[in-house]
């Protein structure tokens, strides 16, 4: 748990009909919670107490689902009125020694804690009034709203919302980018319930987030351009051997092959970019992209993460594909005179070849990429 925010509240608004959705979203389940469970246990381990729910409709049922908890439940009892009408309700209540609160919608369930954590940290160290997170360059939820805008948001009208009143404080607002498309997730509707439900089931980040990752590590559009590569070619050999049984996710093997140079301009970069994805909580990333440079080769042992990513990895230069060959002894060549450094690269050449030899023993077919 992040250390406790005592000033910090959240305000997560449960009030609506679900009409869209058919169902009552705050309810829906992820896993063995709710998501307003869900939501209510990120806020803890980011050492939020000051915990409110604004209730509206099927007030019985979340007082029920609720009575577990340590929360302060707001009725709203104009909740058909709209959203607007459940913040300026839930702000009314929010303790006097709160200096700014999260405005969280309970249909975007899957915030992350170091998401979070990003927007309470730029506002203890810029004193701007409204924090939001952006993820690639898309605004998202929730934001962290100081509460020296409390009577200008209980004064409006509604029109607009709650937007149409932060528009006015643009100058007073900082933008924070964040690694999680999470804060962009709603669910709306059925289809985005189930999006949100393979989004989590996922325990690897998607295809935008590692880019996110790489823009935040400043890594370079050349060799983003050669992990894309890598990536595009590990998906490719994993397809030969996917049928085969092997215990292999292909999640977590994509995002290794866009991630394993996130540290490329560090000395030993496969172990500092291990290091770097460990400390997100992605211990098994971290672990394929610690190999991507030198791996040991058990040819009694099925085929591995690791060595499909190392191979991958040997089979583009750049961002094209090319023979492993003509590749190696380009870099004996550079090497000449250097013992160490030519023992290190035929080291590798005989390692991706070992690689090879188990795809073809498994598939029973020549590998197409030499």
């Amino acid at each position: 748990m992040c250390t406790l925010k005592n000033n910090i509240a959240v305000l997560i608004i449960a009030a609506g009909y679900s009409s869209r959705m058919h169902d009552f979203k705050p309810l829906l389940t992820f896993g063995q919670t709710t998501a307003l469970e869900r939501l209510i246990q990120t806020y803890q381990r980011h050492g939020i107490e000051h915990i409110y729910i604004v209730t509206g409709h099927r007030q019985e049922d979340m007082i029920e689902t609720l009575k577990s908890y340590k929360v302060n439940i707001v009725y709203n009892e104009d909740y058909a009125k709209g959203m607007f009408s459940s913040i300026q309700k839930g702000i009314q209540v929010i303790d006097k020694t709160v200096d700014a609160f999260y405005m969280q919608p309970v249909d975007i369930p899957l915030i992350k804690v170091r998401s979070l954590e990003s927007l309470y940290q730029a506002y203890r160290h810029t004193g701007k009034g409204v924090i939001y997170p952006m993820f690639l360059g898309r605004k998202g939820h929730p934001p962290l709203i100081d509460m020296k805008y409390k009577e200008q948001i209980l004064l409006s009208n509604g029109e607009g919302g709650l937007k149409r009143v932060l528009e006015a404080f643009e100058l007073d607002a900082l933008h924070v980018s964040v690694l999680d498309k999470s804060v962009l997730m709603d669910m709306d509707t059925p289809e985005d319930y189930q999006k949100l439900l393979v989004y989590e089931s996922i325990n690897a980040p998607t295809k935008e987030e590692c880019l996110a990752m790489m823009l935040e590590n400043n890594v370079s559009e050349n060799i983003i351009k050669h992990c894309e590569a890598v990536e595009k070619m590990v998906c490719i050999v994993y397809a030969q051997i996917a049928s085969f049984g092997l215990d292999i996710d292909i999640h977590t093997l994509s995002a290794a092959a866009l991630l394993h140079d996130i540290a490329r301009k560090e000395k030993n970069h496969a172990f500092v970019g291990a290091i770097q994805l460990r400390a997100m909580g992605y211990d098994a990333i971290g672990d394929i992209i610690a190999t991507h440079m030198d791996i040991d080769v058990d040819d009694t042992l099925p085929l591995t993460a690791h060595e499909l990513l190392f191979l991958a990895d040997k089979l583009v230069h750049e961002d094209e594909v090319c023979g492993f060959e003509k590749r190696f002894e380009k870099a004996l060549k550079k090497c000449e005179g250097n013992l160490e450094a030519q023992n290190n690269i035929v080291k590798r050449l005989n390692a991706t070849k070992a690689i090879i030899v188990k795809i073809q023993n498994l598939t029973c077919k020549a590998f197409p990429y030499g």
